[in-house]
Protein backbone atom coordinates (compact mmCIF):
# COMPACT_ATOMS: atom_id res chain seq x y z
CA UNK A 1 0.00 0.00 0.00
CA UNK A 2 1.32 3.37 -0.90
CA UNK A 3 0.68 6.63 0.66
CA UNK A 4 1.47 10.24 -1.21
CA UNK A 5 2.57 13.12 1.20
CA UNK A 6 1.26 16.40 -0.33
CA UNK A 7 2.10 19.33 -0.08
CA UNK A 8 -0.28 22.08 -3.10
CA UNK A 9 1.13 25.36 -4.17
CA UNK A 10 -1.64 27.02 -2.37
CA UNK A 11 -0.57 25.43 0.97
CA UNK A 12 -2.95 22.41 1.51
CA UNK A 13 -0.92 19.28 3.41
CA UNK A 14 -2.58 15.96 3.31
CA UNK A 15 -2.01 12.26 2.81
CA UNK A 16 -3.19 10.54 -0.22
CA UNK A 17 -5.66 8.30 0.93
CA UNK A 18 -5.99 9.68 4.50
CA UNK A 19 -7.46 5.92 5.46
CA UNK A 20 -6.43 2.64 4.59
CA UNK A 21 -7.66 -0.95 5.73
CA UNK A 22 -4.75 -3.65 5.31
CA UNK A 23 -4.53 -7.20 6.72
CA UNK A 24 -2.06 -7.90 9.34
CA UNK A 25 1.90 -8.30 7.65
CA UNK A 26 1.31 -5.74 5.06
CA UNK A 27 4.09 -3.29 4.60
CA UNK A 28 2.67 0.60 3.91
CA UNK A 29 5.15 2.89 2.18
CA UNK A 30 4.47 6.48 2.29
CA UNK A 31 6.12 8.90 -0.31
CA UNK A 32 7.45 12.39 0.04
CA UNK A 33 5.65 14.28 -3.15
CA UNK A 34 5.89 17.44 -2.14
CA UNK A 35 6.89 19.95 0.90
CA UNK A 36 8.22 18.38 4.01
CA UNK A 37 6.24 16.16 6.38
CA UNK A 38 6.79 13.06 8.89
CA UNK A 39 4.87 10.00 9.62
CA UNK A 40 4.83 9.84 13.18
CA UNK A 41 2.55 7.49 15.06
CA UNK A 42 -0.04 8.98 17.96
CA UNK A 43 2.23 7.08 20.59
CA UNK A 44 3.62 8.53 24.23
CA UNK A 45 7.13 7.82 22.89
CA UNK A 46 6.88 10.83 20.69
CA UNK A 47 6.86 13.75 22.43
CA UNK A 48 4.08 12.86 24.75
CA UNK A 49 1.73 12.51 22.46
CA UNK A 50 -2.09 10.95 22.93
CA UNK A 51 -1.76 7.03 22.81
CA UNK A 52 -3.96 5.86 19.50
CA UNK A 53 -1.86 3.21 17.93
CA UNK A 54 -2.73 -0.83 19.74
CA UNK A 55 -0.82 -1.35 22.75
CA UNK A 56 1.06 -4.19 21.54
CA UNK A 57 2.09 -2.01 18.41
CA UNK A 58 5.87 -0.62 17.99
CA UNK A 59 4.87 3.24 17.48
CA UNK A 60 7.58 4.92 14.63
CA UNK A 61 8.37 8.76 13.61
CA UNK A 62 9.86 8.83 10.08
CA UNK A 63 11.40 12.16 11.31
CA UNK A 64 11.15 15.21 8.58
CA UNK A 65 11.06 13.81 4.99
CA UNK A 66 12.00 16.67 2.25
CA UNK A 67 10.84 16.66 -0.76
CA UNK A 68 14.04 16.08 -2.68
CA UNK A 69 16.01 15.06 0.80
CA UNK A 70 17.51 12.70 1.42
CA UNK A 71 16.62 11.87 -2.38
CA UNK A 72 13.93 12.74 -5.21
CA UNK A 73 10.48 10.70 -3.58
CA UNK A 74 11.85 10.09 -0.05
CA UNK A 75 9.79 7.28 1.34
CA UNK A 76 9.21 5.73 4.55
CA UNK A 77 8.09 2.21 5.26
CA UNK A 78 6.39 0.18 8.44
CA UNK A 79 4.81 -3.23 8.52
CA UNK A 80 1.57 -3.54 10.61
CA UNK A 81 1.53 -6.96 12.14
CA UNK A 82 -1.16 -6.10 15.19
CA UNK A 83 -4.55 -5.80 14.31
CA UNK A 84 -6.15 -2.49 15.55
CA UNK A 85 -6.57 1.04 14.47
CA UNK A 86 -3.35 3.73 13.95
CA UNK A 87 -4.01 6.70 13.80
CA UNK A 88 -0.67 9.12 12.74
CA UNK A 89 0.16 12.80 11.94
CA UNK A 90 2.71 14.48 10.31
CA UNK A 91 4.45 16.92 13.08
CA UNK A 92 5.22 20.00 11.16
CA UNK A 93 1.03 19.80 9.62
CA UNK A 94 -0.52 18.17 12.70
CA UNK A 95 -2.46 21.93 12.95
CA UNK A 96 -3.57 22.14 9.67
CA UNK A 97 -5.32 18.51 10.20
CA UNK A 98 -2.67 16.57 8.21
CA UNK A 99 -3.56 13.11 9.47
CA UNK A 100 -4.02 9.33 8.40
CA UNK A 101 -5.70 6.32 10.14
CA UNK A 102 -5.09 2.83 9.04
CA UNK A 103 -7.27 -0.15 9.96
CA UNK A 104 -5.24 -3.60 10.29
CA UNK A 105 -7.56 -6.67 10.35
CA UNK A 106 -10.29 -6.25 12.74
CA UNK A 107 -10.55 -2.76 14.22
CA UNK A 108 -10.69 -4.33 17.38
CA UNK A 109 -11.15 -1.69 20.73
CA UNK A 110 -7.81 -0.83 21.45
CA UNK A 111 -6.64 3.36 21.67
CA UNK A 112 -7.44 4.01 18.19
CA UNK A 113 -11.63 3.28 18.47
CA UNK A 114 -11.69 5.27 21.49
CA UNK A 115 -12.71 8.82 21.90
CA UNK A 116 -10.34 11.19 21.42
CA UNK A 117 -9.03 12.17 25.25
CA UNK A 118 -10.39 9.46 26.28
CA UNK A 119 -7.53 8.82 29.40
CA UNK A 120 -7.30 12.41 31.10
CA UNK A 121 -5.03 11.04 33.49
CA UNK A 122 -2.36 10.50 31.38
CA UNK A 123 -1.82 13.53 31.03
CA UNK A 124 -0.66 13.56 27.10
CA UNK A 125 -0.73 15.79 24.60
CA UNK A 126 -4.29 15.60 23.02
CA UNK A 127 -4.87 15.57 19.25
CA UNK A 128 -6.11 18.75 18.06
CA UNK A 129 -9.26 19.94 16.90
CA UNK A 130 -8.36 20.40 13.39
CA UNK A 131 -6.91 16.94 13.52
CA UNK A 132 -9.68 14.88 15.25
CA UNK A 133 -11.91 16.44 12.12
CA UNK A 134 -9.76 15.19 9.72
CA UNK A 135 -10.12 11.51 10.31
CA UNK A 136 -11.81 9.05 7.87
CA UNK A 137 -14.14 7.11 10.24
CA UNK A 138 -13.73 3.54 11.10
CA UNK A 139 -16.43 2.10 9.61
CA UNK A 140 -16.37 3.92 6.60
CA UNK A 141 -12.32 2.85 6.22
CA UNK A 142 -13.51 -0.91 6.31
CA UNK A 143 -16.17 -0.45 4.26
CA UNK A 144 -14.44 1.13 0.83
CA UNK A 145 -10.66 -0.24 1.53
CA UNK A 146 -9.30 3.70 1.04
CA UNK A 147 -10.68 7.40 1.68
CA UNK A 148 -8.99 10.44 0.56
CA UNK A 149 -8.97 12.78 3.21
CA UNK A 150 -10.85 16.33 2.83
CA UNK A 151 -8.29 17.90 0.72
CA UNK A 152 -7.58 15.13 -1.62
CA UNK A 153 -11.43 14.53 -2.17
CA UNK A 154 -11.43 17.82 -3.42
CA UNK A 155 -8.96 17.70 -6.13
Amino acid sequence: MEIKLVQTPAGETYFDPAGVHIAPGDTVRWVQISGFHSITAYHPSNDNHELRIPVSAKPWDSGVLLADDPKRAAAFEHVFTVQGVYDYFCKPHEMAGMVGRIVVGDPGDGPGTKPFAYAPGERWKSVPEVARAAFPTIDEIVEKGTVLGASAALK
